[in-house]
């Protein structure tokens, strides 16, 4: 499956842009602040209807206009899907072949980001390491997109009810009734997403290991995890014991969520920490040994859906390779050249370009929102 074209209207700093795709790798070139990431953050919008960067949809828009406008066509074998997004400051419409409806979505092709804000996700919170998690689940199985729309939506009405309690906006005891009945649904949604990530992260341990082993040039080097909910480690447990952990949990911070107004238990609050061989990576690790594993994690993501689907994600390298150190840069163009793989790659370092060894690549000079 190959994004074929796009075309981006009053896109952040981009008036008006058509361009053409190669099926392989696509390589966008200029200085800082030029408009080469806002070309893969449409693509990424419209994949996935929401950005990798942070902000409301007035970001989106271009100062002089009330609307964005967003569309691309993307081709699977004998089907052709045009997929259309308009962005307006308090709302979106997205439409996939003219239709409001979701019966394409699961055959739109997933994606995989590597960003410098990725390479850096170990010393960050917990909560981008989850992201890195539950990226893996939704891209590698497209149901499990499902699971995580209907359990953000379940902790979004949870979180409303807790704070109506703590505001005293509803009768206390209505409010404990309420929540009682609903906290089932909580909980059977919060294990199912928490062993979903667990099963992902078992099947990439062997993955990462060895991908961080041929990076780093070593022997042997071992990749590990521990998956930690409410200060316990909880990597090798089984789903009932999962959900009387978060169950009884819950039960002791009941008071503390009432007061609080938010939930304060669930996978929204979980965290991975990283080993590598053994240690802590946030602690014992140094900030090449931690972009190895990242970097190992997001190649091993790339083979995992691969032998699921037998198709490989499209691929957004937003100035990664200025990030990286020539062994990492080396490792990482290696294996761009050896899958087949439609590849978006933003750089100012045009240098680096020389070792990628791909026919099918187009380029593309990017100058104030322009391709010139």
């Amino acid at each position: 499956m190959k994004i074929d074209s796009l075309y981006l209207k009053d896109f952040r700093n981009i008036e008006e842009l058509v361009v053409n795709f190669s099926p392989r790798l696509n390589i966008f070139i200029g200085n800082n602040g030029q408009g080469k990431t806002n070309v893969l953050e449409a693509i990424y919008l419209l994949l996935e209807k929401e950005s990798f960067r942070f902000g409301n949809n007035s970001i989106f828009i271009k100062n002089e206009s009330s609307v964005a406008y967003l569309s691309c066509r993307i081709q699977n074998k004998d089907k052709d899907y045009k997929i259309q997004l308009s962005l307006e400051p308090n709302k979106k419409k997205y439409l996939i072949n003219e239709k409001t409806n979701s019966q394409f979505e699961k055959d739109l092709p997933s994606i995989i980001l590597f960003s410098p804000e990725s390479l850096n996700i170990i010393k960050e919170s917990s909560d981008q390491r989850r992201q890195l998690i539950d990226s893996v689940v939704k891209s590698v199985y497209k149901h499990n997109q499902t699971l995580i729309l209907d359990f953000k939506r379940t902790l979004k009405t949870r979180n409303r009810l807790l704070s109506d309690m703590a505001e005293k906006k509803i009768d206390y005891q209505v409010g404990i009734d309420t929540l009682t009945s609903l906290n089932e649904i909580f909980l059977k949604l919060s294990t199912d997403l928490t062993c979903v990530r667990l099963d992902a992260l078992k099947t990439l341990k062997p993955m990462v290991s060895e991908v961080m082993t041929k990076i780093e040039n070593k022997v042997t080097l071992a990749f590990d995890y521990h998956y930690v909910i409410s200060d316990q480690n909880c990597e090798n447990e089984s789903y009932e014991n999962i959900y009387k952990i978060m169950q009884k949990r819950m039960a002791e911070l009941l008071p503390a969520e009432v007061s609080f107004g938010a939930s304060l238990i669930g996978p929204q609050k979980h965290d991975v920490i990283f080993l590598y061989n053994g240690k802590d990576s946030r602690f014992f690790c140094s900030q090449g040994q931690q972009r190895t594993i990242i970097l190992a994690f997001k190649m091993a993501q790339i083979v995992y859906h691969q032998q699921v689907n037998e198709s490989y994600p499209i691929l957004l390298l937003d100035d990664v390779l200025s990030e990286l150190d020539q062994t990492k840069q080396e490792s990482l163009i290696k294996y761009l050249n050896e899958i087949e793989t439609q590849t978006f790659l933003t750089t100012t370092d045009v240098e680096s370009l020389t070792k990628l060894n791909i026919d099918r690549q187009f380029k593309f000079n990017v100058q104030d929102g322009k391709i010139v």
